[in-house]
């Protein structure tokens, strides 16, 4: 069975949209001084739900689900002492996206600033996410993913993320 790749990348209402690319900018906790790569905000086509289920057709399909919570693990799994900034986890994801998507991860020449990522790579730890299927979200051919993070160094000392982001992915069957 031929894996689907992911078309687009889309964030929840409310967070902020920059240049293209995969990461909301609301994530970071500075304003201006962190990097800002966001998705472009494109939606699907329609918002009607499916029949029958509650659910779109792309969540009633297993592997597709795998598939999203696949790509928000890899966008929000971060080493500050080795990733320049967020970007880094979007770029290790470009092989889940079709090739036009895959061109707008466009990695902000500044690195990555702010409490939380300084903090991270000064005790050399590592972002463990936790990604959730957004049930009561039901446009049609998306599957909605929440994703949350634990820092964890070395030593096994560990803290929440200051954050969450949310992604929305469309799908295609015509990509190998």
């Amino acid at each position: 069975m031929k894996h689907p790749k992911i078309l687009t990348l889309t964030l929840a209402a409310g967070l902020v949209a920059g240049v293209a690319g995969c990461t909301p900018a609301s994530t970071e906790t500075e304003p201006s001084s962190a990097p800002t790569v966001a998705p472009t905000m494109t939606s699907p086509t329609t918002s009607t739900p499916s029949s029958n289920t509650g659910q779109s057709p792309a969540t009633e399909d297993p592997a597709k689900v795998d598939l999203a919570k696949q790509a928000a693990t890899i966008m929000t799994t971060w080493n500050p002492t080795k990733d320049f900034n967020r970007t880094a986890a979007e770029l290790r994801a470009r092989p889940l996206m079709t090739p036009e998507r895959a061109k707008e991860v466009i990695a902000p020449e500044r690195p990555a600033t702010g409490v939380e990522w300084l903090t991270a790579a000064e005790k050399n730890a590592t972002s463990k996410p936790t990604v959730k299927l957004m049930t009561e979200h039901h446009e049609q051919n998306t599957i909605a993913v929440t994703a949350t993070w634990q820092w964890v160094s070395k030593d096994g000392e560990s803290w929440a993320g200051e954050g969450k982001q949310t992604f929305f992915f469309t799908f295609t069957d015509t990509e190998p």
